[in-house]
């Protein structure tokens, strides 16, 4: 066990007047026991901190053996002795405390798949990609740069490549990528623990880079709008960069602060939009590489159909892809993959064992798990990634929307500690309701596979 302040020097006290009686030269007992303290006593070792290295290294030479039969006797233990100088003994704790303070966002990463050399460019979306391109190695001109679309549409894409472009760069360069949820969590945590407020404003002052996805979903959270107005006025002044991404352009921003979406505009805002059908394929043929099939094994015409029945976003692209590649393993073709083929794989028949089950939150789980190609795992567990944490906010939704459940049961059901977490997810829902075609589609054929 590790002792307290006040039993260390108590221990040290008693242990001073033994060593006083044994140590007959007074100028010794005073220049060098007198200013070293007894700091630790832990696991059977005991650290005395001397007041300078040459006072560490004569009581170490001359006086170990007696400090160390002194302890003993006070403490009626066995204890070995370390000595160390002040100026150690300063940095073996600064070591020690830095190894258990909580870093901001420590599990925030930029993913190294997504890069500007795999990022398809076409007519909707080569203007944002040439933005992204510059300030990866041109840093403060355009601040922020806010890129804005429907969702699975390539935005995160850009965010991750800026990064790696950046780290390929300047590796000592710090480049943070966060979505506004994870900036909400950690500062309501960081809140909760009473730290030094300046703490987290002193973290962001050592990032070059801040890439923030969806910030729409900061809104009507006034506290964190107050934080971030503050850390994005501190990066700006430093001449740092910031990319920002969100489903519409800054002026179309509700319920977020004024002075920040007047922050937002000052820079450069560039939009993606539905990619063309050219794109499409383009993109289609590098998921059906990127997947480990082979591009040719499809017919012009099947690439045509997916492309041209699945133009919403590249999320809804491969996922359909994923199911035609599902079925064509199952249904043990061994030849190209033609336009029926492509067909049958959308025109099967659920399993008639489900077709009449009662709608549960299990149910629910399962068919948002399959529609987005995820594990019914995935949607129950912690993991924020942004597909899955959008995956479970509908899986919420459509508790509350189909099975009428209360939210204190959803959050139950889901293993949330705050129901005030399934209102969250509801309501980022129903704000994408309002101008996501995707997401339109997506819950109105949920909801007719739950009912």
């Amino acid at each position: 066990m590790s002792a307290k302040n006040e039993t260390l020097s108590n221990i040290w006290k008693l242990t001073k007047e033994i060593l006083e009686k044994q140590i007959n030269d007074r100028t010794v007992f005073k220049s060098l026991i007198v200013p070293s303290n007894l700091v630790s006593l832990q696991d059977h070792k005991a650290i005395v901190v001397t007041d300078s290295e040459l006072s560490k290294n004569l009581v170490s030479s001359g006086y170990a053996e007696k400090i160390k039969n002194a302890i003993n006797k006070v403490t009626e233990s066995q204890y070995d002795v370390t000595f160390l100088s002040n100026n150690e003994w300063k940095k073996k704790s600064e070591i020690n405390e830095s190894k258990h303070k909580k870093t901001f966002f420590e599990g925030s990463s930029v993913k190294s798949k997504y890069r500007f050399d795999n990022f398809v460019m076409g007519d909707s979306n080569k203007n944002a990609l040439r933005a992204a391109q510059f300030v990866a190695s041109n840093p403060g001109q355009y601040n922020p740069l806010f890129i804005y679309a429907d969702s699975g549409l390539g935005k995160t894409h850009l965010l991750h490549a800026i990064g790696n472009k950046v780290k390929e760069l300047d590796p000592s360069k710090k480049v943070l990528y966060i979505t506004s949820d994870e900036f909400i969590d950690e500062f309501i945590n960081y809140v909760r623990a009473e730290n030094d407020r300046e703490s987290l404003k002193s973290f962001f002052k050592t990032v070059d880079y801040l890439l923030i996805d969806d910030i729409q979903f900061l809104a009507r959270k006034s506290a964190t709008e107050i934080m971030f107005f503050n850390i994005f006025n501190i990066l700006v002044e430093k001449g740092k960069q910031i990319v920002i991404t969100s489903d519409c352009q800054p002026k179309d921003l509700e319920g977020l602060d004024d002075r920040l979406v007047t922050r937002f505009s000052q820079g450069l805002s560039i939009s993606i939009e539905k990619p063309e059908k050219n794109t499409l394929i383009k993109i289609l043929k590098l998921k059906i590489k990127a997947n480990g099939s082979d591009e040719s094994l499809f017919d012009d015409e099947a690439l045509d159909y997916i492309a041209s029945h699945n133009a919403s976003n590249i999320r809804e692209l491969e996922g359909a892809l994923n199911r035609i590649l599902f079925f064509n393993v199952t249904s043990s073709n061994t030849g190209r993959i033609s336009l029926d083929i492509v067909k049958q794989s959308f025109n099967r028949q659920e399993d008639n064992s489900n077709q009449n089950e009662v709608a549960t939150p299990k149910k629910v789980v399962r068919k948002v798990a399959n529609y987005y190609n995820l594990t019914d795992t995935q949607i129950l567990s912690k993991v924020r990634t942004q597909q899955i944490a959008l995956a479970r906010a509908i899986a919420m939704y459509l508790c509350r929307s189909v099975l009428a459940m209360s939210y204190i049961d959803i959050a139950s059901f889901f293993k949330k500690k705050d129901h005030t977490t399934i209102m969250s997810a509801c309501e980022k829902v129903d704000n994408l309701l309002k101008s996501d075609d995707a997401m339109k589609k997506a819950i109105k054929t949920l909801t007719n596979q739950i009912k």
